[in-house]
């Protein structure tokens, strides 16, 4: 992806997972944009990842499955 068009289409793509409210999915959804910015600018992303949906980090992936920012910064989903 190599702007911030591609990479909200990639982060709507991905359905909400069941059980996740609306205004908690909308959050991920807005953290997630704010992160590809970031990539796509060449700038660190300085804010905490700590979301509890596999969804939200397939959102931080690119095609090939390297994820935009370093996989130690961020606490997974198991």
């Amino acid at each position: 992806m190599n702007s911030l068009i591609e990479a909200q289409h990639h982060i709507d793509s991905i359905s909400r997972p069941n059980g996740y409210n609306l205004y908690a999915w909308n959050a991920a959804k807005r953290m997630a944009l704010e992160a590809w910015e970031c990539y796509l600018n060449n700038r660190p992303f300085r804010k905490p990842v700590n979301y509890f949906c596999q969804e939200f980090y397939q959102m931080l992936r690119l095609p090939n499955g390297n994820y935009i920012i370093p996989e130690h910064t961020f606490r997974r989903y198991n």
